[in-house]
This record gives structure tokens, sequence and C-alpha cells, in this order.
């Protein structure tokens, strides 16, 4: 798909009504992840122990998926892909929900006692040489909260500037329906088209600056956050595969988005089958690239057999009771999508790419799991239930502030050139396909 043939911004012009039981369902799952959070704290032994990991684990989950629907924004800008640009105010949406995870990321250290996790905090006169100096408290949040703070900035720029040529155009059709916090972006601005230019130029200006940020933050952030939790073991392509595994994720997410609202959001004829062939494809070679980068790692460590970084390995693939949800993992991420979207029917079927795009989802969730809590948890049981139950609370979260932007702004990039096909384009059809279409 090379754009959408004769597009029309005029019923797209004013902001969508969120339907009321997505607005229920995104409260009830927030107060259920809190109720969750509290609950197996207070009422299990070791429940603080399990709380914070199910916690630690949904914020990796969120941080992927939020932080990686920015990098889809900043990729479709650089190679200025016309097939997804009807997905360009989802993964928008995905891009506002990255203040969100830096303030719960300060709440969870500061607050949450989330350094009881890591033995480097607890025990530090373990831990020895350069790692004992670049693994103090102070240190790991003040860079962490510097590098995710200016890459959702950032992110929040490239979104500011997105809007503003298609609210001043929406606002000059719909008046004084128009909400009022637009006024704000618009700046008292009403030229839509000369905006649109400017932000043109822009926006191919911050979308490098926002990959760069985002390779940078999100390789930190998996160093930190999620490797040192087991702080004498090291992969250096670790970082790597995880912002790789964040931005598929966060592909999976606009994909499951776009299939669940499109109705509502009034864009169904423009977030087309072939829309989802394109990103179907995408998915599928991020599932491939998911599993390269894992045996990648997997390998040198297997063949060297150092103690200090076989053992994480061992007690994942061999042990009780990961052994069993490494194979779940290793089914849901790869063996099942690649077999499937291998098709190009299913890509196109929204009943079956939703179900392969939720297998997917719950196994990086499952594969988010299986790489932290191991580090931590020596018990012979695995706290899943708290870490499902805390992670439909940061579903709900997520679920809320995405829907509460996506119905205060036109739904698709109103006056975004990259809507409408590229003008020296030429498409030539089979003899077949002319017949079938004329009903010969």
């Amino acid at each position: 798909m090379v754009g959408i043939p004769n597009f029309d911004p005029k019923p797209h012009l004013g902001p969508a009504t969120v339907p009321g039981n997505i607005k229920t369902a995104g409260l009830v799952l927030t107060v259920l992840g809190i109720v969750a959070y509290a609950g197996t704290g207070f009422a299990l032994e070791d429940g603080w122990t399990q709380a914070r990991l199910g916690f630690l684990v949904s914020m990796n989950y969120f941080a992927g998926i939020s932080f990686g629907g920015m990098a889809f924004l900043a990729a479709m800008t650089i190679t200025e892909a016309r097939w997804s640009r009807p997905l360009k105010r989802i993964a928008e949406g995905f891009a506002v929900f990255t203040p969100v995870v830096w303030v719960l990321f300060l709440l969870f250290y500061v607050a949450l006692g989330g350094f009881d996790l890591y033995e480097w905090a607890t025990h530090p006169e373990t831990i020895h040489g350069h790692k004992h100096t670049w693994l103090q408290t102070g240190f790991f949040l003040g860079r962490n909260l510097a590098m995710l703070g200016l890459t959702s900035a950032v992110g929040l720029m490239y979104v500011r500037t997105s809007l503003k040529p298609d609210l001043i155009l929406a606002k000059a059709e719909i008046g004084s329906a128009a909400p009022a916090w637009w006024d704000k972006i618009i700046g008292g601005e009403t030229d839509a088209k000369a905006a649109s230019e400017a932000a043109h130029k822009t926006m191919h200006t911050q979308a490098p600056l926002i990959g760069i940020l985002y390779a940078c933050a999100m390789t930190l952030y998996a160093f930190d956050a999620i490797m040192s939790l087991a702080p004498h073991w090291y992969a250096n392509m670790f970082g790597g595969w995880y912002f790789a595994s964040c931005f598929w994720l966060s592909m999976v997410g606009i994909s499951l988005f776009a299939l669940t609202s499109r109705g509502w959001l009034g864009i169904k004829h423009l977030v087309t089958p072939d829309v989802f062939h394109d990103i179907g494809k995408l998915i599928f070679a991020f599932t491939i690239v998911w599993a390269y980068m894992f045996f990648a790692q997997l390998l040198p460590i297997w063949y060297g057999n150092m103690t200090e970084e076989i053992g994480f390995l061992l007690v994942r693939m061999t042990l009780e009771p990961w052994v069993g949800l490494s194979k779940v993992v290793a089914a849901m991420c790869f063996l099942i999508p690649f077999a499937t979207l291998l098709s190009r029917g299913l890509k196109k079927m929204p009943i079956g790419f939703g179900i392969i795009l939720t297998i997917i989802s719950v196994g990086i969730f499952l594969e988010r799991f299986l790489v932290a809590v191991p580090s931590v948890w020596m018990e012979a049981s695995i706290p899943m239930l708290p870490a499902v139950g805390i992670g439909l609370g940061w579903l709900g979260l997520f679920i809320t502030v995405v829907t509460k932007y996506l119905g205060s702004v036109p739904a698709v990039p109103l006056t975004d050139p990259y809507m409408l096909p590229h003008p020296d384009d030429i498409h030539v059809h089979s003899r077949d396909a002319h017949d079938h279409a004329h009903g010969h």
C-alpha cells in the first residue's frame, strides 16, 4: 500500500468519542492492578518481593511498548513510509505514555522499595571493581531518569509538531467545537499548509535523534533495570536484544489497537487488510530478529561455558520450575508466529491476525517475566499470579492514557502529505485482476 487513494480529511476533523465500556475497562483494570499489588504485599509470605517483581516485569513490558511506539514514529518518518500513515496517531498515543513510565519508574525505586530486589543495593559488599562504581543507587536513578526523560521529551516534541498543522486545519473547520487546549499547540496560527511544511522539516530532524536516544535509553535500561538483577552475569548483546524486541512489541501493540479501535476511531476504511499485511510482514521479520539475537547470545555463552555466564541460562533452560516456561516462551514468541505469519492471507484476516498478535504479546510478557524473576526468586513456585494482576493494572492505565489521547485529537494525520499516494507511482495490474474486478 502506497498511500490512501482520494484521502478526504473532512470526516476526521473532530475528536472521536471513546466508548464508555473502554473507559470503564481501563479504570477497572487500573484499580485491579493497585489491589493486586497491595494485596500481594500484605497477604502473602514474601509478598512484597512478589509484588515488586510483578511491578518490575510490567514496567519492563510497558516501557518497551511505549518507547517502541516512539521509535516506530521515527522509523516511519525517516523511511517516508506511506503505508503506515493511518497508524501514525495510534503510535503517537503509545509515545504519550512514556512520561507515565518515567513517573512510575521514579515511584518504584524511590517509594516502593524497588532497590530491595537488587543484590548490589542490599549487599554492596558482594560487588567489587568497576561494577561497584557503576552500581550505586543514586547514579543508577540519575542516569536512567535522565535518559528516559530526555527520550520522552524529544518524542513528545515530535508528537506536538505532528499535531500542530492538523489542529490548525481542524479548528478552522469545526470552530468552537474544538477542545480549548488545542489553542496551546496552535499558538494563534491559521495557515495549515505552511504549518504542515514546517512540521515536515522539523519531524525529519527530530526522527533520527529519537532513534539514537531510543537505542541508548533502552540499552541502558536493559543493562541497569534487568541485567543487574543478576549482577555477576553479563551479555553484551542483551541491551540490543531488548530494544529490538521493544520495537517488535510496539508494532504488535499498534496492530492490536488498530484492530480493536478502528471502528470507534472512524478509520476502518483507512486501516485496510493491506495495512495489516504490511505491518504483519514487519512483525514476522522481527520475530526472526528476536530469535536470531537470542541465539547470538546463547551460542557463545554455551560454548564458552564460563561460570559467570552459563549459570543465567542453566537456571532458565534446565531447572524447574523455569524450564517449562522457557519452552512456552519459545513457542509463543517464535515457533507459532513464525509458522503462521508465513501466510499472506492470515495477516489480512482480522480474527486470525488478532489471535497471533495476542499470542505474541502474551509471549513477550512471559519472556520479560522469565528474564527478570529467576534472578531474584529462588523458591520452587512461580509467582505468576501477582505479576498477571499487576500487569492488568498497567494495561488498564495504558488503555486509559492512549484512548484519552486518541479521543481528543483527529484520528489520522490530516495534513500529512504521506497520507496520499506518491504522485510518480505507477500501478500495473494483471489482466486477470482487471477481469476479476469487472466481473468477467
